[in-house]
């Protein structure tokens, strides 16, 4: 058993630890926890909805996982022409601190011909798969590889990550599954002053590999360093079924609590139990109990039953070893 010095220096390691103070907060772990299952861009105003808080709340616990390193933050476009709202992303696992050294732009082209002359014959397709590569490692070195987001999050990540190397690089939304990147040329320009189209090769592998690695497959075609992105499938990762459903939209949250403690206590390790509940404050009340208990929140969802009826959705894993 670990005495007072060695439990004393374990707490201010994590005071000290920005992620871990971030995810002190259950509320704010379980924010984290559906911004990461669900894998597309949220704003204040959604998951203030979604967990039952003050939107300035929740922009409060949005914000200290941005400072975290945990979110990317963004913008979307208001289309009633008002003001843009903030949007956040969560990043995923990051690369070690030494392959997060990100290189400027055009280094990373010029060792990707290099590796042409090496003895490719085919230079054109061959050397934007070399820059694909070079594009995955741009976004798992600043927001972490995901396996899949909405479009619409994948290119604020791919954006993200691509500005490490191409500070000018920005995307234009043309619709729902397309859109416009520029900004890239200024670094390869070396390269497309002497063949515009071994550059052009070039982006389309860098775009192609950000949004790979950050989460949404596309195809990408290139004209005079203006690449147009098109989503080519899309989808996020289903989830695991719940071992048992616990209906508690009836019930206060303490109440609903306790029966949540002896539901999870009849599952095996590792199980799943699906709570159902409703009203403001709900999410929060069960993702705190479950915190506690060291069970895990794996979603938290707006549902509908069969006879129509709304709730809250949370969605728990049970801790291993108990």
């Amino acid at each position: 058993m670990a005495g007072p010095s060695a439990l004393s220096a374990r707490a201010e390691a994590i005071a000290e630890d920005p992620v871990q103070r971030a995810l002190g907060s259950p509320t704010r772990a379980a924010m984290y926890q559906r911004m990461r299952t669900l894998n597309t861009a949220v704003t204040a105003q959604s998951m203030a909805e979604l967990f039952g808080v003050h939107t300035n709340v929740a922009r409060d616990h949005l914000d200290h996982l941005a400072a975290a390193g945990l979110a990317i933050i963004g913008v979307k476009k208001n289309p009633r022409g008002g003001r843009p709202a903030k949007t956040y992303v969560a990043r995923t696992q990051l690369l070690s601190d030494n392959a997060a050294v990100v290189p400027e732009g055009t280094k990373l082209a010029v060792h990707a011909v290099v590796q042409l002359i090496a003895g490719l014959s085919e230079y054109r397709d061959k050397l934007a798969i070399l820059a694909e590569e070079q594009g995955k490692r741009l976004v798992q070195a600043v927001a972490g590889r995901a396996d899949t987001r909405s479009f619409a999050a994948a290119t604020v990540v791919a954006i993200e990550g691509l500005k490490q190397a191409f500070a000018e690089v920005s995307a234009e939304a043309l619709d729902d599954n397309h859109v416009t990147v520029r900004g890239l040329d200024g670094a390869l320009r070396l390269i497309g002053d002497v063949d515009g189209q071994i550059a052009d090769a070039v982006i389309i592998g860098f775009v192609r590999g950000a949004y790979f690695a950050a989460g949404a497959p596309v195809t990408v075609h290139a004209r005079s360093a203006v690449a147009t992105v098109t989503l080519d499938t899309a989808g996020v990762g289903s989830f695991p079924t719940a071992t048992r459903t616990l209906d508690m939209r009836h019930e206060t949250f303490t109440r609903g609590v306790i029966q949540a403690n002896e539901a999870i206590g009849a599952l095996a390790p590792g199980q799943h139990l699906e709570i159902l509940t409703s009203g403001q404050g709900g999410p929060a009340a069960f993702a705190q109990w479950a915190d506690r208990e060291g069970h895990q929140v794996v979603d938290v969802s707006r549902s509908l039953d069969a006879r129509g009826r709304g709730g809250v959705r949370i969605l728990l894993r049970k801790a291993t070893g108990r």
